[in-house]
């Protein structure tokens, strides 16, 4: 869970585990050419990853259609970025639709998350966006709110969640093992000294179908991943991964050709701080998750060949309007996932307009 990894939430390993990518979602790895045996270059390339089911358009909010539909917003920590562009993002499609907007900050607090529904009772809410750390106090938050409809943000708010609205995280990762495995493909036919991959294995699930989609897309391409270095660099910041990468960089002394792939920003920005002080940033190419545009250190890097955006800033097109429509009866999927990007130095623009690295 939708920012960089300057935004990236350092307060829990449950907040790590949404800026990672959404809890209990993920979309399924498509078809792909078999891996060459022990590592070879596959022959074939295969074709790019195709989104699963629940992959759905930004769309912005229809102006009027929420007039007279106040709506109950339960924020998981006005304290960091991905939240903030999300509320933003909400703020500005609720305005668009004439909706009024009440927003309660549960601040990493399922008992606060609780306050939040009981307040949204007594202020006759229509709707509900949830997005609160504690998938085990849904049953509980869900009995205290109002029986409206609710769209739970990357976290699971059962039984009263009526869509979901988050990441599809093995289709984010297989976005950037394909694209590394074509740069990889066309430039070296597939030939690398090693793979490291920062992971964060607190968060379970999400992050072996993040870190493992990213392995599959590249094997599709490139064959079975070979020399990898999976290091646990958690959700809380670029320090312990500077660290893993600087004794990673050590132990392969005079190997030029390394792949680093990164379950968030904050992670690639430590081991690039490694790399720099062994005077081997060059060494390095990189495939990261969850763009934040202002990380310039990382796309002014040589090597850099992309990054998968989540949009925070944008999920309120996915929100507001679907919520609107549930509200006024209409049929809504259960799972709405974000439309993810490969972002690299050609596109970054069009994309984000305000990029000024």
């Amino acid at each position: 869970m939708n920012g960089s990894w300057e935004r990236a939430i350092r307060l829990s390993a449950v907040l790590a585990a949404v800026l990672a990518g959404t809890l209990g979602c993920g979309g399924t790895t498509p078809a792909q050419d078999a891996p060459a045996a022990d590592g070879a270059a596959a022959t074939t390339t295969a074709a790019p990853p195709t989104p699963p089911p629940g992959v759905v358009e930004f769309e912005q909010a229809e102006p009027g259609s929420g007039t007279g539909i106040t709506i109950g917003f339960t924020q998981l920590s006005l304290a960091s970025g991905f939240p903030q562009d999300v509320q933003k993002s909400v703020e500005e499609q609720a305005e668009r639709a004439g909706a009024e907007l009440i927003t309660c900050d549960s601040k990493l607090d399922a008992a606060k998350a609780l306050d939040c529904a009981k307040l949204f009772k007594t202020r006759d809410v229509q709707g509900l966006i949830t997005f609160q750390a504690d998938t085990n106090a849904a049953p509980r938050i869900c009995a205290a709110g109002p029986s409206v409809p609710v769209m739970a943000v990357d976290i699971t708010q059962k039984p009263c969640e009526t869509s979901f609205v988050g990441a599809a995280n093995t289709y984010a990762g297989q976005l950037i093992g394909y694209e590394l495995g074509k740069y990889f493909k066309e430039k070296f036919d597939c030939q690398y000294d090693a793979f490291i991959s920062l992971e964060a294995l607190q968060v379970g699930e999400v992050n072996e179908q993040r870190m493992g989609g990213i392995r599959d897309g590249f094997a599709g391409v490139c064959g079975e991943v070979r020399n990898l270095r999976k290091l646990d660099a958690g959700g809380a910041g670029g320090d312990v991964a500077q660290k893993l990468v600087t004794d990673t960089l050590t132990a392969l002394p005079g190997q030029h050709r390394i792949i680093l792939v990164g379950i968030n920003e904050d992670g690639i920005l430590g081991a690039l701080a490694a790399a720099r002080a062994q005077n081997r940033t060059n060494d390095l190419y990189l495939g990261v998750q969850n763009l934040n545009p202002k990380n310039c250190v990382i796309y002014q890097h040589p090597n850099w060949i992309g990054s998968v955006a989540y949009f925070p800033e944008r999920y309120g097109e996915i929100l507001v309007p679907n919520l609107i429509k549930a509200i006024k009866g209409e049929k809504v999927a259960p799972q709405l996932l974000v439309p993810h990007v490969v972002i690299n130095k050609a596109n970054i623009k069009q994309h984000y307009p305000q990029y000024a690295c």
